[in-house]
């Protein structure tokens, strides 16, 4: 994330590729998931940055992050994080664990 902020696009796509190249155990997917697209996200790579979101939701439900964290700001005007967003928080009623659900 800190080359991404940077503006070191090359940096940080190496880390991203190292980070997907360790082996990823299912019931922490959703966190490397979330962290691509958050680097997809500060660079502008909107696109990108919306698959990795959508393949975090696959394992986890991460809708209190996805709606405060800063590194997110470039998408949330997107139409397709809107409905991203609004299709998980009509499906998925907060839990007890603050609004984070596991879907493991």
């Amino acid at each position: 994330m800190l080359h991404a902020r940077r503006n070191e696009p090359g940096a940080a796509l190496e880390c991203v590729r190292k980070a997907l190249d360790i082996p990823i155990t299912f019931g922490h997917a959703h966190h490397t998931y979330y962290q691509v697209a958050c680097v997809y996200a500060v660079l502008s790579e909107t696109e990108k940055a919306m698959a990795w979101l959508e393949r975090s939701v696959d394992t986890a439900i991460l809708l209190p992050f996805f709606r405060l964290d800063p590194h997110l700001e470039n998408l949330r005007h997107e139409p397709a994080f809107e409905r991203l967003v609004a299709t998980w928080s009509a499906n998925s009623p907060p839990s007890r664990s603050g609004g984070m659900k596991s879907r493991e």
